[in-house]
């Protein structure tokens, strides 16, 4: 590949590479969703509501937006998680007495400082994939006890309304893999340019004998 093929061919990328971060910021709707999680414990009488994402490349669920939490700041596994069965299953789950029980809350629990004693988590479908994409889970119901069918009625609806929104988020990983790749494509075509001298058609030709 000649100097200027390399050129072009870097170019192409880097719009690409636009593209990308381009499309990355207009997934989802963090504001819409941080309110929702804001007002939805006050709704079902919960102290803490959090919306998770699956991410099948690393076998884990990962908190979108939650009560007094970050981006991320939770991460749990697919598979040994009361938020992971509810996506794998595509069922609605609820517990009591978590305190007394093992698993992969109470790690969850030692690394934030809270004590999760109740929970009741809803899958979320994707409007484009059939497929379950997320969850939303509210925890510890207020005043003891669990929580009830109302609760999870309320929650199933948040659950359809979010579709779209959460469907964008689980596409957004893929994008981020995608600009990952570009990244690493254009920084071996910069390492190339940067060492043209071995290059044909980058002037250093020459003809005859000196």
């Amino acid at each position: 590949m000649d100097r200027t093929t390399l050129q072009k061919t870097l170019a192409s990328l880097k719009a690409k590479q636009a593209q990308v971060r381009d499309a990355w910021r207009k997934t989802g709707n963090p504001a819409l969703l941080q309110f929702l999680v804001d007002i939805m414990p006050r709704v079902v009488g919960a102290e803490r509501c959090g919306i998770f994402i699956l991410d099948p490349g690393a076998d884990q669920v990962w908190l979108h937006c939650g009560t007094g939490l970050a981006e991320k700041q939770v991460k749990v596994p697919a598979e040994d998680s009361l938020v992971g069965r509810v996506i794998s299953q595509g069922e609605a789950l609820c517990e009591t007495d978590m305190d007394n029980l093992v698993g992969a809350h109470g790690v969850v629990d030692m690394q934030t400082g809270f004590v999760t004693r109740s929970a009741l988590c809803v899958p979320v479908k994707g409007v484009r994939r059939q497929q379950v994409l997320g969850a939303i889970e509210v925890l510890n119901k207020r005043g003891g006890g669990g929580f009830g069918a109302e609760d999870q009625a309320l929650l199933e609806r948040l659950a359809r309304v979010l579709q779209l929104n959460i469907e964008n988020i689980f596409l957004r990983q893929e994008l981020s893999r995608m600009g990952e790749e570009i990244e690493r494509r254009i920084g071996q075509l910069e390492q190339r340019l940067a060492a043209g001298s071995g290059l044909p058609g980058n002037g250093d030709e020459s003809g005859g004998e000196a």
